[in-house]
């Protein structure tokens, strides 16, 4: 990549809060633009998100809309003042950064110094990318072994599985409860966080593993059969 001919776009972008605490869209494009113009670039626009966050999943109409144009190459590399004006939490940019480097569309942070159209910036790049698949499986390790211990507590992950329920009867507000459940609005049976078994959909259960232990109903059976069941 020819650096003496690359297409350049900013990126812009801040909250209700910055703006007001003086990260302003006009210094950022000020130094987004300076730092274009110092490297002999074209600049060819500038895409901008105001009062928005950056956490995870938020939604940045400007952000999409760069990341579709870098998909159709209509321009070379990005430039932004800071990461965390295009992405603030890091298993996103380096996503995105990833996605990137695909089409081949280089980035540039000017306030961090970080120039992924050369050699040096390509290997930082590389080093976070290692750094992130590190955290991400110790996070994964840690997760695993946090289930296994709430399952050694008697705890439950996830869901409630079918036939079980918090046990707090006295002011219970699920689905199963009121019109449902004979325990309504009784004494509680737990204190919510150690299930009990509910007293209506553990039949269920119990009903489910006899046919399926009788070696008479497969599982398809068991699920038709069970859709014309009435408890009584």
């Amino acid at each position: 990549m020819n650096k003496a001919t690359l297409r350049a776009v900013g990126y812009r972008r801040v909250s209700m809060r910055e703006q007001v605490d003086g990260f302003s869209l006009d210094a950022q494009e000020n130094n987004i633009r300076q730092y274009v113009e110092s490297q002999g670039w074209e600049f060819v626009d500038l895409y901008t998100d105001a009062g928005i966050s950056a956490k995870k999943d938020s939604h940045r109409p400007s952000l999409e809309r760069l990341i579709k144009d870098a998909e159709s190459h209509r321009f070379d590399v990005i430039v932004v003042d800071k990461v965390d004006r295009f992405y603030r939490h890091l298993r996103g940019l380096l996503g995105a950064l990833d996605q990137l480097n695909n089409w081949n569309i280089a980035f540039v942070s000017v306030q961090e110094r970080l120039d992924f159209t050369t050699v040096w910036g390509k290997l930082t790049l590389t080093v976070l990318g290692t750094l992130a698949e590190i955290y991400i499986d110790n996070l994964r390790q840690e997760t695993r072994k946090g289930k296994l211990q709430r399952a050694r507590d008697g705890n439950w992950n996830g869901n409630i599985p079918y036939g079980y329920c918090r046990g707090l009867c006295s002011a219970c507000k699920e689905p199963n409860g009121e019109g449902y459940c004979p325990d309504f609005g009784k004494p509680d049976k737990s204190n919510g966080k150690r299930l009990v078994v509910h007293p209506v959909e553990s039949l269920v259960v119990r009903l489910v593993y006899d046919w399926y232990l009788s070696n008479l109903e497969s599982d398809g059976h068991i699920a038709k059969r069970l859709m014309g069941y009435r408890l009584t």
